[in-house]
């Protein structure tokens, strides 16, 4: 790895993890309409492409507009309506009977609008390394500049999808992935200092090297000292900044990390479970047994079994 180029690691983090968009669909709507989406284990997000609307989440409505971008990162219950006293169609009663085609519609015939929406998941049991950063809700305003320098990616996101050629499935998945940073990039930018977490501390110089270390060798034992010599900062100052932006101390994050390549390396390989705990850094089959449970939530001879 280039830790010259830690800035990357946002792309390597989501491409190690295997999150991939995949566009539910394209919706013309006419007042009245509603929709309601049920809770699920993936992220969701939907663009108003024209038009306009509302989110409701459990009391509260948000406003929709024309360019405006929703990402809901824990795939938490909500709809999707003109208004938020129209009665909604469950997502799944609707998608049983609403028949073949590129865009689908729903209402009535009143004023229409136009959304796009879509989901992310990831191969990895709870929520995502990166997405669990991030609020209950990112809602970005279509009059943003942020969000206009996004309207080639939806324009060509709409196009593929419309068109149906060859590869489209792939190219949408790319161009939703490609979405996706754009929005949390957004969203890291708006935050305060300390507010947007390891996104945040990508954009920091020094943090970003010292996460480009970690990551370019997750098996090396590094200590704080070693990482703030190579980062060019004290010890006292890397522990403090680091703690402060990532929301979390230079170990608790390496372990964190060992976890997720751990993961890759029981998904994807059949070396055994010792040779796995060696190359992410553990002497010991035990130990390396207990850190996973702790942090992916089951035993790694567990997950290896579910994720096949």
């Amino acid at each position: 790895m280039d830790v010259s180029r830690a800035s990357d690691l946002l792309g390597q983090i989501l491409e190690r993890t295997r999150l991939r968009g995949q566009l539910y669909c394209r919706t013309v709507v006419r007042a009245p309409w509603g929709l309601r989406f049920p809770p699920t284990a993936v992220a969701t997000m939907h663009l108003v492409t024209s038009g306009r609307g509302c989110l409701v989440q459990g009391r509260e409505v948000i406003a929709l507009e024309a360019g405006d971008v929703v990402l809901l990162p824990r795939g938490d219950g909500h709809a999707v309506a003109d208004s938020p006293r129209t009665p909604k169609v469950p997502l799944e009663q609707w998608l049983a009977g609403r028949g073949d085609g590129s865009t689908y519609v729903l209402g009535g015939s009143g004023a229409e609008s136009r959304f796009l929406c879509g989901h992310f998941a990831f191969d990895e049991p709870g929520a995502h390394p990166v997405l669990r950063l991030l609020p209950v809700r990112v809602h970005l305003r279509g009059d943003s500049e942020p969000v206009r320098a996004m309207v080639p990616t939806v324009a060509l996101l709409e196009r593929e999808y419309e068109r149906g050629e060859r590869g489209a499935s792939v190219v949408i998945s790319r161009l939703l992935d490609i979405l996706l940073v754009q929005v949390l990039r957004a969203w890291a930018d708006a935050q305060p200092p300390g507010g947007a977490g390891l996104l945040g501390a990508l954009g920091d110089r020094t943090l970003a090297s010292a996460l480009g270390w970690m990551h370019s060798e997750p098996g090396r034992d590094w200590d704080v000292s070693e990482l703030a010599r190579r980062s060019g900062t004290s010890r006292a100052t890397l522990a403090r900044r680091f703690a402060s932006e990532v929301g979390m101390a230079p170990h608790a994050y390496l372990t964190r990390l060992r976890m997720q390549e751990a993961a890759v390396l029981l998904r994807e390989g059949d070396d055994g479970l010792a040779a796995i705990a060696a190359r992410v850094g553990y002497d010991s089959e035990f130990a390396f047994n207990r850190a996973f449970r702790r942090v992916m939530g089951v035993p790694p001879g567990m997950y290896r079994r579910q994720a096949r």
